[in-house]
């Protein structure tokens, strides 16, 4: 494994649910006041805290576009924060830049309300790096000034999408299906050396280890998704408060405006 190379930390090719949790953390602000974003593909000064990546198993679940041209093995993400969005996005805006069109809510019953958005490009490649398919995805933050929280919604379209196979379905509403997956992340130093206990840490599920900061840190991750109208719905967190259920209620509400 190349330690220091963020596009080479995964056991296996890359892929949208990795993807979306780069392009989310890109996008978070530099709570440690260093780090800059990359240039397309290659990582230059990095904010630690933002450019952890996670090495989790994935399946496609792949829209209706035909990859007849070649077998899809990498799917490449970039996005930027800069002349993202400050107010929601208009549906008819949405659906002209982005092809699909979402359920859009401004604040939830749980008072997080939206904060920022901005836009992702995908690329799914075969193994000789020819464009298969492109796809866009729209991640919008909703924050709670009570509790000073925040939790990340993506939206996208069939067209490059992965679920983690850890995911769990753990409710049904109106025959939509809500899966959710909870794990730690231990981000570690790039020449880091596992010990034993590390190494039995991984092998039981423990931690997930990923590479790349100056000090050890563990963040914990809660990931909700579901698919609504062809389109992909995940909510992500990380190190908060909100419980499994809450963020359920969330998708409730979002499925109960269609």
């Amino acid at each position: 494994m190349n330690k220091n190379n963020w596009n080479n930390v995964f056991p296996d090719a890359p892929d949208s649910f990795k993807n979306r949790v780069r392009s989310t953390l890109d996008n978070l602000p530099d709570k440690k006041g260093y780090g800059e974003m990359e240039d397309k593909k290659v990582y230059k000064k990095v904010s630690f805290k933002k450019k952890m990546v996670v090495a989790l198993a994935v399946t496609f679940v792949l829209g209706t576009t035909a990859f007849a041209a070649g077998k899809l093995t990498s799917i490449t993400s970039h996005s930027s924060n800069l002349g993202g969005y400050k107010s929601m996005p208009t549906v008819e805006h949405v659906t002209k830049k982005f092809g699909f069109t979402p359920v859009l809510v401004e604040e939830f019953d749980n008072g997080y309300k939206f904060k920022s958005g901005y836009s992702s490009d995908m690329e799914g490649l075969d193994e000789s790096g020819n464009v298969l398919g492109k796809s866009k995805s729209l991640s919008i933050e909703y924050a709670n000034n009570k509790n000073k929280d925040s939790v990340h919604l993506n939206m996208e379209n069939l067209t490059l999408v992965a679920r983690d196979e850890k995911e769990v379905v753990v409710d049904n509403y109106k025959d939509i299906e809500l899966s959710y997956l909870a794990y730690a992340n231990k981000l570690v130093p790039g020449d880091y050396e596992m010990t034993e206990q590390d190494k039995e840490d991984e092998k039981s599920g423990k931690y997930v280890f990923s590479y790349g900061s100056r000090d050890i840190e563990v963040s914990n991750f809660q990931h909700l998704s579901f698919i609504m109208d062809d389109i992909y719905y995940s909510f992500m967190t990380i190190d908060s408060d909100m419980s499994q259920e809450e963020l359920v209620k969330m998708a409730k509400e979002i499925i109960d405006n269609k």
